[in-house]
């Protein structure tokens, strides 16, 4: 059963055409039984708002949709991720709209420590 706690959790990013490989991001965030969705928010959009949809837990795995607004632009996403005892990896599929275009996320993570109070 995966462990609450604080985890460490790094995104990577990948998009269709994009000659440069983006660096992956790495955050940080309290992860319970409660709140199981990892936070993918970017950093350089701190005004997105993000809701979480038909989400699914089987076994270790949990399934969901998210669609984040901001500035204008629209994502809708699916995503699958599954949680070990102290690990977890998953992946999310993107679409943003006006643009349509298409992106795609590989999570990995681990718990390292405790939840502050």
């Amino acid at each position: 059963d995966m462990q609450e706690g604080l985890w460490e959790i790094t995104t990577v990013m990948k998009m269709p055409g994009m000659p440069m490989q983006i660096p992956p991001t790495k955050t940080t965030q309290c992860i319970s039984l409660e709140d199981l969705v990892p936070q993918t928010q970017q950093p350089d959009q701190p005004d997105q708002q993000c809701e979480i949809a038909n989400m699914t837990t089987t076994g270790n795995t949990i399934t969901y949709d998210m669609v984040c607004a901001a500035q204008g632009n629209t994502m809708k996403a699916h995503s699958t991720i599954t949680y070990s005892k102290d690990q977890m990896q998953g992946s999310m599929t993107a679409t943003m709209e006006p643009s349509n275009m298409s992106v795609s996320y590989t999570l990995t993570g681990k718990r390292i420590g405790d939840c502050n109070k």
